[in-house]
Formats: structure tokens, C-alpha cells, sequence
């Protein structure tokens, strides 16, 4: 998705594409780390656009850093698990998939992983698969092992019970198919003061690849109101 009318910046996550984790990082040095690197390019305020785990770390930059984001978009997010034990368990469960990982191989892995019930909408589209995996297949899975350890789910703390208090416009959006993200992001727009919930008909967890056009329009819209008033 591109946005001629507005800068747009991509950035690769920590542990994703260029971006290296080093040794001694912790999750909330990395999110210093993006703040710092984009008010050093003079960018003092921006709008995060986050898929999945970027849409939690929008929500912990947004917590760290509230003067900096005046609105953003959540695609298939949520913010953390609630219960610590459910969080240790899935912080476990990640271990062990990342030793499948290396175990295996990232071709076999992956293929493994876009045949979850999560992407069960995408299951029939093989150049949809086939262009995923050879774009994924280019990490490196030791830094994407460490970006899990520092930025995973069971890994990140909850966001659940400071919700109330994220008094901005906040785009949330989920695939129809996706009941699991739909739930909980329904949930999530009723505790946020200024949350709306759009979805996407007849996609899952990876609705912005399905239906790019679709999303855009939505995010589009969101952002013309934010920062036009229109």
C-alpha cells in the first residue's frame, strides 16, 4: 500500500529484512531506538501503519512516546495476551517454534506456517503463497528468533488494562474470516475512547494481501479525517 499525498516510511522490524537485533537489546531499547532514528530524519510526529506485530508495537510506541503519535492503524493486531501464565505459555510455545525452524528449514517451515487455520482464506492462492514465502524466506532465523524473544507475544507486556487511557484516533482492522482478530479487536474498539473497527469481507489474517485496494481505501479514509479533517 502506497500514499502518494502523505511521506511514507517502511521500516523493516527488528530481526526482519536489514534490521539486526544486537546482543544487548531489549524490547523497549528497540522502540527507543525507532523514535530516536526518525526525530534524527526530523520526523517529530507520525501516524504507524502496523500489521500483527507491528500493529503491538504501534500500540507500545504510542504508550512510550504519546506526543509523537497523534493516531494509528492496527491491521490484524492485538495488544498482548491478558493472563501471565497464557503469556509464559505462549512465550514457551514460540521457543519451540522457532527450534522447528532451524530444525527443518525456513522453506518447510514456512509452508507449514501458511497452511495454519489463520490463513485458511489464502490456502487455494499459490502465487499469493509462493510470492509470501520466497519474500520471508530472505530473513535471517536467527534474528528472527531473537526478534520473537524480544517482541513476541508472550514476550511483550500486556497492553490490555491501559486501553482506556489511548485517547487518540485509532483505525483497528481485521479480516472477516479471522474470527479470532475480529473478537478481539471488536473488544479492544469498545475499551478505546476513539477506536473504530472496520473489517474486511470475505479475508482472514492477512487481509491487506488479499484485498489491498480494500485496505487502502479504509486506511486512506482514516487518514484524511485525522490529519485533513475530511
Amino acid at each position: 500500500m502506497h500514499f502518494p499525498e502523505y511521506c511514507n516510511i517502511l521500516v523493516d522490524l527488528p530481526g526482519h529484512g536489514k534490521s539486526q537485533i544486537l546482543e544487548q537489546s531489549d524490547y523497549a531499547i528497540l522502540l527507543d531506538d525507532l523514535v530516536d532514528q526518525l526525530s534524527t530524519a526530523g520526523i517529530s510526529q507520525f501516524v504507524p501503519i502496523g500489521y500483527s506485530m507491528g500493529g503491538r508495537i504501534a500500540l507500545h510506541i504510542q504508550q512510550a512516546y504519546p506526543d509523537h503519535v497523534p493516531a494509528l492503524v492496527g491491521l490484524s493486531t492485538a495488544p498482548g495476551i491478558k493472563d501471565n501464565n497464557e503469556r509464559l505459555s505462549r512465550l514457551a510455545s514460540d521457543t519451540s517454534l522457532m527450534n522447528e525452524l532451524e530444525a527443518c528449514g525456513f522453506e518447510s517451515f514456512l509452508n507449514e506456517w501458511y497452511d495454519l487455520p489463520l490463513f485458511c482464506s489464502i490456502h487455494n492462492n499459490k502465487p499469493l503463497i509462493d510470492s509470501l514465502i520466497a519474500s520471508r524466506s530472505k530473513n535471517d532465523p536467527k534474528q528472527l528468533r531473537k526478534s520473537l524473544e524480544l517482541l513476541g507475544n508472550g514476550a511483550m507486556p500486556s497492553l490490555w488494562e491501559d486501553l482506556t487511557e489511548m485517547n487518540l484516533p485509532i483505525l483497528l482492522v481485521t479480516g472477516t474470516e479471522d474470527k479470532k482478530y475480529e473478537n478481539i479487536n471488536l473488544e479492544m474498539s469498545n475499551l478505546m475512547p476513539l477506536a473504530e473497527h472496520q473489517s474486511i469481507q470475505g479475508a482472514d489474517h492477512t487481509f491487506h494481501l488479499e484485498k489491498p485496494l480494500d485496505t487502502a481505501h479504509l486506511i486512506r479514509h482514516f487518514l484524511r479525517q485525522v490529519i485533513e479533517g475530511v
